[in-house]
């Protein structure tokens, strides 16, 4: 005997209105054997993915309808057509429909055409899925990296460890765009006062670790590595790492040292750097 299932993801806007009604999985499932109990992986895949390309599909159209007016003039700017936006999420690669709209005439730049998600889709790759690319990729190679997402999520197919590695180097980039410069006391006041600051909260015990990489570039010569995590006693655990004969900003980067359990932050980091 089979059950059938079906789930179906409503979403309404902010009067209540229904603006789509979609079945997102449907199935018929036996309960003979413990193995066919619940949804099974391939099963949750397929729904994450089906909810996700309705949501984004929502949400693009309601992003679009609410900046269809010009916002000079206020007047309403006619379609132009259709035109959609990769984007690559955790839950699946989605072409996101958007509807392209023709330039008002009070700009003054005489004719052509405008895409408002332009300004939403900042990025072709969500900062989730950037947040455990770089997060995994940091731990394991970039080969186990892509192997442990595809088992677990349904990301893109063509996501390979070339993706993952270009995706680690921009995330790298943006946190060391934001360190700021290097400076040499990192504590303020005079030295002389620093006696009277107050003793750090608790007990923190420190590990510290170093190793030798060969260099990419120079296969004969070599770099040292330091690492390190510091485990206070009331507060996450903090990680840290540098290359002490490359690295421009040693302080800096030991005195901003987040933790990788800290995800939300890394997020919102992500999606607004």
């Amino acid at each position: 005997m089979r059950m059938r299932i079906r789930v179906r993801l409503q979403i309404e806007d902010e009067n209540g209105t229904v603006v789509a009604d979609d079945e997102v999985l449907g199935l018929a499932k036996p309960a003979d054997r413990v193995e066919e109990l619940g949804l099974s992986l391939e099963e949750a895949k397929r729904m994450l993915r089906a909810t996700q390309e309705r949501l984004l599909a929502a949400q693009a159209a309601d992003y679009t309808a609410r900046h269809r007016c010009c916002p000079d003039c206020g007047c309403v700017r006619t379609s132009k057509g259709l035109r959609t936006i990769r984007f690559r999420t955790l839950f699946g690669t989605v072409d996101v429909p958007g509807r392209r709209l023709h330039r008002c005439g009070c700009d003054g730049k005489g004719g052509g055409s405008v895409s408002p998600l332009r300004a939403l889709f900042t990025e072709r790759a969500a900062p989730e899925l950037l947040f455990l690319e770089a997060k995994w990729a940091s731990l394991v190679s970039y080969g186990i990296t892509t192997d442990l997402l595809k088992d677990v999520l349904p990301i893109a197919d063509t996501t390979n460890p070339t993706t993952v590695r270009r995706d680690l180097s921009r995330v790298a980039d943006r946190l060391e765009a934001a360190l700021g410069e290097e400076r040499f006391s990192l504590i303020d006041g005079c030295p002389a006062d620093w006696r009277e600051l107050p003793a750090p909260e608790g007990p923190i015990v420190v590990g510290v670790d170093g190793g030798y990489v060969r260099s990419w570039d120079d296969k004969t010569t070599s770099f040292e590595v330091i690492a390190g995590k510091a485990v206070p006693e009331e507060r996450v655990d903090r990680f840290f790492g540098f290359v002490q004969t490359h690295d421009k900003k040693p302080r800096r980067r030991l005195h901003e040292v987040g933790s990788l359990h800290e995800s939300d932050q890394i997020v919102r980091d992500l999606r607004t750097a």
